[in-house]
């Protein structure tokens, strides 16, 4: 993280960066995505004016490159700051630095697809009225950083024998509720977060989801009848629209959700590297292994590609259950 202040960014840099930012927030992006991009690009505009003294629109010889090596090999760059603190910190004889320590390949990589996304953004933006951005200078070929599988850290599926103590060791309904929308509906914490009671629709047993991008998918999930029951019980006392609420009856935000699904894992002493992405995963493997139809479960997911589906699939769960049978 760049520093918990306010950063000083030139006034261009700025303005293309709320841009993308906001442009991110009516696509649906979620907050803690938004707060992920917005770290790493303050953090490569404060190098690159550090560099350059001036907007990105500038035509710099492998601006990427450089930047790259500066995330993997570490490194300081003094921060822009506002005039009164520049006094400030003339008169304090010091200066505020951001200090980059050398990141893993897999982090590297992150930081600049939010780059190649950025500057896709800008290109895209600016196409019809300007030639400020006609090129993204992040080249897949020339700035790809290579990950090996051992410097990945793979999202573990939830053991089936874990899922049915956490199940049977929860008896409100409201958490119940949750935990099933994630094992049998594979649902994002961003979705799970969102849904009304009118999203549930009883004569098709479908739920509508807003999904990434802000569309919204009627998805018949697995099991409708059983959640659909807890789902009118909760509507009889419900005072608000939304079905999973804060103490001021809005929406439960993602935050909120994440760290309630962490405790009732926990209340369960299930493995402490399992999260809430392991019911996605799970739901993943059980509709495969059900169905054996990998496009069936990409749309059911809701992945664009049906690569991204395959790495839901957890094989050593497949291989276990064909060497039992």
């Amino acid at each position: 993280m760049l520093r918990k202040e306010r950063i000083t960014l030139n006034k261009k840099n700025q303005g293309w960066l709320q841009e993308f930012l906001d442009n991110c927030q009516r696509q649906n992006k979620s907050p803690h995505t938004i707060k992920n991009y917005r770290s790493d690009l303050e953090k490569y505009l404060t190098w690159y004016e550090n560099q350059f003294r001036g907007p990105i629109s500038q035509k710099n010889n492998d601006t990427i490159g450089r930047y790259k090596e500066f995330l993997l090999n570490g490194g300081e760059v003094n921060q822009r700051a506002h005039l009164f603190r520049r006094l400030f910190w003339f008169l304090k004889s010091r200066r505020k630095k951001l200090v980059q320590k050398p990141l893993g390949n897999n982090s590297a990589k992150r930081h600049l697809s939010t780059l190649k996304n950025f500057y896709e953004f800008l290109k895209q933006n600016h196409e019809d009225h300007s030639k400020l951005f006609s090129i993204n200078p992040v080249k897949e070929k020339i700035h790809s950083i290579k990950v090996k599988d051992i410097d990945i850290e793979h999202t573990p599926i939830l053991p089936y024998d874990q899922w049915r103590t956490l199940i049977e060791s929860t008896y409100r309904t409201r958490e119940r509720v949750i935990l099933q929308l994630l094992y049998w509906g594979g649902l994002r914490l961003s979705e799970l977060s969102g849904l009304r009671y009118n999203d549930f629709q009883a004569t098709r047993k479908t739920i509508t989801l807003r999904r990434k991008g802000g569309y919204r998918h009627e998805l018949k999930i697995q099991n409708f009848d059983e959640i659909f029951k807890n789902i009118q019980f909760m509507e009889q006392s419900a005072k608000s629209e939304y079905i999973f609420v804060n103490k001021s009856n809005r929406a439960i935000s993602t935050r909120s959700m994440y760290s309630l699904i962490k405790k009732l894992l926990l209340r369960s002493n299930c493995s402490a590297n399992i999260g809430p992405h392991s019911f996605r995963k799970a739901c993943a493997t059980n509709l495969y292994k059900r169905t054996k139809d990998l496009l069936f479960v990409r749309d059911y997911l809701n992945h664009s590609d049906a690569k991204v589906t395959q790495t839901y699939i957890d094989t050593n769960t497949l291989y276990l259950e064909h060497q039992v049978q």
